[in-house]
């Protein structure tokens, strides 16, 4: 049923990345074992937060490799502010490190992270996203994140960053004022 929706193309793709996967010998499976449910505590009522709930599309339009320059600009943002988020000229605020998380957890890091950043009316943000790709395969992490980066509402423009910020392994990400 699912192979119906790839192409030969993704199918070939697709068994080209897995050539090296090996299987798990018997004595490498691990038994997981399910906790005993806790006990709740009752809480003591606190201000929350209320979490934003983010629906974020994971298909990927076009693959962007190791190399490629990450760059998106929300058409209300001057080119002159743009430009100075290019340059490295608006100083990041906060930092997330992304390289290495699958990417589900990737995804719920990174919206909690920009809603986190954006209520404390931070502007500009650095995100590492890695370089990763396995055996010359499309960076998993830096996929995503150019497809998911331009869907969250607070998101006015990213571009990849200056080398001594991590190059084309990281984004500046440019905020939108909280209003």
């Amino acid at each position: 049923m699912a192979d119906d929706f790839l192409s030969d193309e993704d199918k070939a793709l697709f068994r080209e990345s897995m050539r090296s996967v090996k299987p798990l010998t018997q004595q490498a499976k691990v038994k997981v074992l399910q906790p005993k449910p806790a006990i709740p505590k009752k809480k003591t009522p606190q201000p929350t937060q209320e979490k934003k709930a983010y629906y974020l599309s994971d298909t990927i339009v076009d693959t962007v490799l190791s190399e490629t320059i990450l760059s998106y600009v929300h058409p209300s943002l001057s080119n002159q502010r743009f430009k100075a988020l290019r340059m490295g000229h608006i100083p990041w605020e906060a930092r997330l490190d992304l390289h290495g998380l699958k990417s589900e957890n990737a995804r719920e890091t990174l919206c909690q992270f920009i809603q986190t950043q954006a209520e404390n009316d931070k502007r500009c943000i650095l995100i590492i996203h890695g370089k990763g790709g396995y055996l010359g395969a499309p960076p998993v992490i830096k996929n995503l994140l150019n497809r998911w980066l331009p869907q969250l509402d607070e998101v006015l423009a990213f571009h990849s960053a200056l080398p001594k910020d991590g190059g084309s392994g990281a984004v500046y990400v440019l905020l939108k004022r909280k209003r």
